[in-house]
């Protein structure tokens, strides 16, 4: 079935005319290495919690231990050698049973052996300063951890264990890891070509203190991803860093049951992703100087549906990072965004702080505001990954559609200073130039934005006929406002601002307050 409207992107005549300047935009996904959008096969394994609530990825609290092998010079495996003490203050082999290497940061061809060599099990401790490196760190082993002696500051390098990638000489990772059970942690990642550090196809996965960035503020030439998992089935990232991506700073991609806490992402096009993931708990983070804070959706193509994902007691502020982005879904980001849902479901955005983003703080969106043609949404039963509980997606002849934006619950959050500033939009963000026609001088645009795409019924004035059909609710929201946008229409001209749904506070018919289905289930991570 073709569907109509692709907003914009069948319509963009419209703003052609409005605005006497081309649109063309491409409607990629977002892709991994070769372009293309990833896929899935996630599995399910167990991982512990510390005392604190944290999840472990089975290596946390080895006792000390060596199997005495070397790995080049500088490169030792005792706890208790000469160097131990002054290059390895935070992070040693004492830490860890069985194989470990320490490598120092003057022995470059020692921490590739190291890592070519490790074993389940093995351990590998990086020494204090920098390690300048023109190849990717690769590690094909279960049960590993990675550490080093701090992230160190944001613009200063010379703090605590840092894999610089500037002079790396083909278009890889930095730290590209395979495994179960793996733990990443106080480390830092520099202008890596591709991603930072990218773990994939792995059970249990710990990321704890990382820090990944690129010297370059807003090139669209630095790498896409700072920290990436995908494809990870129960993944914990806290307290780490993430700046100047070209893509996210943070990404929770094609994953069941995650856990994305206490970090902070700046000076990205996208501050944090979760996308097609299942089970997710996102709080406690910063998104500040972005193009967009935090965003949450599926893309088509992809066989695990998302859903169950909640967004809390998060810092989204300040989103108004001109997007450098060289293609791909988050070329579509109008700079300004604070939190961009779309094609989601089962999923709850409460008790966020959301300051001057200057276009708007929350969008709720159906896929077909990028693709129009349902077909392409279209995931064989068959092939599905995960598992599609409590969600209400269209079906067809053994296929279901994830295309579809609904039981989305919004509250509890506080909006100042928002909506005063769309004007950084380009013809490559088609719906910020929307918004901005929309809107013209009537600023600021309101906080809470619904696209209203398959409803039923729409009325700009008389919320008795308006359709809520998406379970779409809104409550309790300091200084929030809403519109339903009613974009299958009013992307064509006049586009008159009289044309939207803007009610006041209970915001009916969006005034519902749970879920169809019961409440989330929270992440598994046991």
């Amino acid at each position: 079935m073709q569907l109509t409207y692709g907003l914009l992107h069948n319509r963009s005549t419209a703003l052609l005319l409005a605005l006497a300047i081309p649109l063309a935009l491409p409607l990629t996904a977002c892709s991994g290495d070769d372009g293309g959008t990833s896929e899935t096969d996630a599995t399910t394994s167990t991982s512990g919690e510390t005392d604190d609530g944290s999840t472990t990825a089975g290596t946390d609290g080895a006792t000390a231990g060596t199997d005495g092998t070397t790995a080049g010079g500088g490169t030792s495996t005792s706890g208790t050698t000469g160097t131990s003490g002054a290059d390895f203050p935070s992070c040693s082999c004492a830490e860890f049973d069985g194989q470990c290497f320490e490598v120092t940061s003057d022995d470059v061809e020692g921490l590739q052996i190291a890592a070519n060599s490790l074993e389940d099990g093995g351990a590998l401790v990086l020494g204090l300063g920098t390690f300048v490196l023109d190849n990717q760190v690769t590690i094909r082993a279960d049960d590993i951890t990675v550490c080093g002696q701090g992230i160190g500051v944001e613009g200063d390098f010379e703090q605590g264990s840092t894999l610089d990638f500037e002079t790396q000489e083909t278009q890889s990772n930095g730290l590209d890891i395979v495994g179960d059970n793996t733990t990443v942690r106080d480390l830092a990642i520099v202008d890596a070509k591709k991603d930072g550090l990218r773990i994939e196809d792995s059970n249990n996965v710990t990321i704890q203190r990382v820090r990944v960035t690129w010297r370059n503020i807003g090139d669209s030439e630095n790498g896409a991803y700072g920290i990436y998992p995908v494809k990870v089935t129960r993944v914990l990232i806290e307290d780490s860093e993430a700046y100047n991506s070209s893509d996210a700073g943070i990404y929770v991609g094609q994953c069941a049951h995650a856990i994305v806490r206490n970090n902070v992402a700046k000076g990205n096009v996208a501050g944090i992703e979760i996308e097609n993931t299942q089970y997710a708990d996102v709080y406690g983070n910063l998104a500040e100087d972005n193009t967009g804070g935090l965003l949450i959706f599926d893309l088509p193509g992809n066989p695990i549906v998302g859903h169950d994902v909640a967004i809390h007691d998060n810092m989204i502020i300040n989103n108004n990072r001109v997007n450098f982005a060289p293609g791909g879904t988050v070329k579509q980001i109008p700079p300004g965004t604070g939190t961009f849902a779309m094609a989601s479901r089962r999923l709850e955005i409460y008790d966020n702080t959301y300051e001057n983003n200057g276009t708007g703080d929350i969008a709720i969106l159906s896929g077909l505001i990028i693709e129009g043609d349902a077909e392409k949404w279209a995931i064989s039963l068959d092939e599905l990954v995960g598992d599609i509980d409590k969600t209400e997606l269209p079906m067809g002849d053994g296929v279901l559609y994830n295309y579809q934006t609904n039981n989305v619950v919004v509250h509890g959050n506080s909006h100042t200073g928002s909506g005063m500033d769309p004007f950084k939009s380009t013809v490559d963000q088609e719906f910020g130039v929307l918004l901005q026609l929309l809107y013209a001088d009537n600023l600021p645009i309101d906080n809470v934005l619904y696209d209203t795409i398959e409803e039923s019924a729409h009325h700009p004035t008389d919320a008795a006929m308006n359709s809520n059909d998406n379970h779409i609710c809104l409550f309790g929201s300091t200084g929030a406002t809403f519109v339903s946008l009613n974009a299958e229409e009013t992307q064509n001209p006049p586009f008159d601002i009289a044309n939207l749904f803007r009610p006041a506070d209970p915001f009916t018919p969006f005034d519902c307050q749970s879920f169809t289905m019961g409440p989330l289930t929270p992440p598994d991570m046991e």
